[in-house]
Parts: structure tokens; C-alpha cells; sequence
């Protein structure tokens, strides 16, 4: 979800949808006030196939050819296997991590902490949904600057594509094998907080962008007693609301891979299990930023989609306006079990776009660094 989509699904509604898409995105670039209407029903118009999962044809999905990544049974220990500097100027290094869980050597970039000499805390960054090799927090992000000088450890697990950073129930035969949860929380975690050189203080946050918004928020609320803050930017937290559903069906799909395979068919335990809307407690105790724009697009965004394919201006304004009203939702989930301490930002203008992620990094950051420091 942070990079596009490909378009939009080629049904009758759907194909409705679209094309009011793409007038209302074309109009809001230059009347961003004007955007919430038009935006709205187009979004209304996925909605409504919430009972139904959007299937998009093959010649709108974007496959790597890369995946599905070998695996081998032979891996029977997490163990770390090779660390090397990948850019000195930024502290920045990629780990190779053996894991049993996802049967095969994981490669994680690390941003070492400013100061080796104190003790310092994991913030562990999740991708969207190409989770590349070269992962997006550094190349088109800005984990670089708002880190430069901070004394954290920052942990970006890569090669995550279309995954939720989730334990898949299946193997898919386009994406592979996906146990992610199991990976980070049980597997890389203890590795890594067992690493004298990286000193760590016992305190550990964890924050995603679009895809990774979705599965950092639910991490941190079923494993309350890992993180001490998290942050959201962009995502949706219920894949059971029907805007939610359809989000993680487009995740799967647009990248070639079967939605059954993630967790079973809908309404399943593990779908239920993925809902932090329905179960938000788990942040009651942890430092928590959400943010989400309106789907306009600003001067500068429109800027550089001219550069782009024309739809992706269409798909990022209704992916925007979608996880606004996912925001919206758990912002109220939160405050119905009686949590006001979350900071919520919601933005007046803002596609889905790294333009608009790398603008709630910082704040994002300095909403849960004292929970970590």
C-alpha cells in the first residue's frame, strides 16, 4: 500500500468507483476542500462489496518474479549468520538472520544507535507492501534523518512483500511462506536484545507505514507486554470492517497472491485475531501515535505525480480517505474502552504517498520516545 496498487478492480461497481476516482482525485489537487464528497462515495461504492472480495484480474497484478523465496528445512535454530555495514554514514547495516518459522535466511537493516556507549532502545520499522530488499524507511523514507541523531537501535525487517507481517495460515505458491509474527516476536527479538554491541535498555516500539500501519498496531496490542509505544501511519486496523476487508484483500491480491492463504477464509479465527478494533486493550498502557490524511492532494504531491502513471493519483487518494476512516475507527474503538492518551493526527490534505509518510515520521517518533528513552 505504499507504493500503488495497480488499479482498481474490474467489476461493474467497481469500475464505477474508479472512474469517479479518478475525477474527484483530478479535482482535489486543486480544491482539496472539495475532496471528502466525491472521495467519499467512491469509497462508499468498496464499501459497500464488503461482503464480497474485490478480485482483480491478472493483468492488473504487479508479481515479482523474485518470489516465492526458497526455503529449506535445515534451519533448526534462530540463529545470526552474517552482519555487514551497508552505509557507514548512516549507521546502517543488514543483518542475516536464520529463522526455522519462515524457513530461510531473513535479512533485516539495522540503523545502529547514535551512542554505542549508552544503553538504548529497539524500534522496530514495518514496510508497505513491497517490503523490498532495499527497504522503503531508507531509501524513499526519511528513517535516515529523524534518526540520524537519535540513541535507538532501528530494525527493519525486508523481503516482506504482501505479507501483513503476519503467520499465514498456507504456503503461497506467488508469495511463499509468510510467518512473520512468529519471526519477529519470538525469533529476531531475543537475537537481537541478546547482542552486547547493541546495548539494549529493555525498552522496544514498533511503528509501520500502510501495510505495515495494520500489523505494528496489532502487534503491539496482542503482545502488550513486548512494547512500550507504537505508531500507525496510514493503515487499517479491522480487516473485518468493510473497508478493512478490502484492504487486505488488494495487499494480497495485487502482489499474485491467494487471500485464503493469509488467514483462511473470512471470518475465521485469525481474521478475528487481526481485528485491534474490536480488542484494543492492549495499548491501554503504551505510548500511541496514529495518523491519517484526508485523500487530497497537495500542490506537492501533485507535483510529482504528474511523473507517474495517472492512476496512481487515483488509487492514492482513495487508499488515503479509506485508512482515514480505519483511523477514525480505532481512535473511537480506543475511547470507548476509556483511552484518551493516544495522539491522533488527522491531516487536512494527504494522498497515499511516501510524501505524506515521511511528514508523520517525526512526530510519530517524538509521540513515543519518551516511553522508550
Amino acid at each position: 500500500m505504499a507504493t500503488a496498487l495497480v488499479s482498481l478492480p474490474a467489476t461493474a461497481a467497481a469500475q464505477s468507483a474508479d472512474g469517479l476516482i479518478l475525477d474527484s482525485s483530478e479535482s482535489s489537487s486543486h480544491r482539496p476542500q472539495s475532496s471528502g464528497s466525491a472521495l467519499g462515495m467512491a469509497v462508499s461504492s468498496l464499501s459497500l462489496l464488503g461482503s464480497s472480495d474485490i478480485s482483480l484480474p491478472e493483468s492488473m497484478r504487479d508479481v515479482d518474479p523474485r518470489y516465492p523465496l526458497p526455503t529449506t528445512g535445515e534451519i533448526t535454530e534462530p540463529a545470526i549468520v552474517e552482519k555487514r555495514v551497508e552505509d557507514p554514514a548512516i549507521r546502517l547495516e543488514r543483518w542475516t538472520v536464520a529463522s526455522p518459522a519462515m524457513k530461510r535466511n531473513v535479512s533485516v537493516q539495522i540503523m545502529r544507535a547514535a551512542d554505542p556507549q549508552v544503553p538504548a532502545p529497539m524500534v522496530y520499522l514495518l514496510d508497505g507492501v513491497d517490503a523490498p530488499y532495499h527497504g522503503g524507511w531508507i531509501g524513499q523514507g526519511e528513517a535516515q534523518k529523524v534518526f540520524r541523531d537519535e540513541n535507538v537501535t532501528v530494525v527493519m525487517p525486508t523481503e516482506a512483500i504482501a505479507s501483513m507481517y503476519s503467520d499465514w495460515v498456507a504456503y503461497d505458491p506467488a508469495l511463499g511462506l509468510h510467518m512473520w509474527e512468529t519471526f519477529l516476536t519470538e525469533e529476531l527479538a531475543p537475537l537481537l536484545e541478546a547482542e552486547p554491541e547493541l546495548n539494549f535498555n529493555g525498552r522496544r516500539g514498533i511503528g509501520g507505514l500502510s501495510m505495515g500501519t495494520n500489523a505494528a498496531v496489532h502487534l503491539a496490542a496482542t503482545h502488550p507486554e513486548m512494547f512500550h509505544g507504537v505508531f500507525g501511519i496510514s493503515g487499517c486496523y479491522s480487516p473485518l470492517s468493510p473497508i478493512g476487508r478490502q484492504m487486505a484483500g488488494l495487499v494480497v491480491t495485487s502482489r499474485g497472491g491467494t487471500l485464503e492463504n493469509m488467514w483462511g477464509e473470512f471470518g475465521s479465527d485469525e481474521w478475528i485475531y487481526h481485528d485491534t478494533v474490536s480488542a484494543p486493550e492492549g495499548l491501554r498502557h503504551q505510548a500511541v501515535y496514529l495518523s491519517a490524511a484526508n485523500g487530497a492532494v497537495s500542490a506537492e504531491e501533485a507535483a510529482a505525480y504528474r511523473t507517474q502513471d495517472p492512476t496512481n493519483m487515483a488509487v492514492g487518494t482513495m487508499l488515503e480517505l479509506g485508512v482515514l476512516r480505519c483511523t477514525q475507527d480505532l481512535d473511537a474503538a480506543l475511547r470507548a474502552h476509556g483511552m484518551t492518551h493516544q495522539v491522533v493526527e488527522y491531516k487536512e490534505e494527504g494522498a497515499h504517498n511516501w510524501i505524506n509518510f515521511n511528514r508523520q515520521l517525526q512526530p510519530a517518533w517524538d509521540t513515543i520516545r519518551p516511553a522508550l528513552i
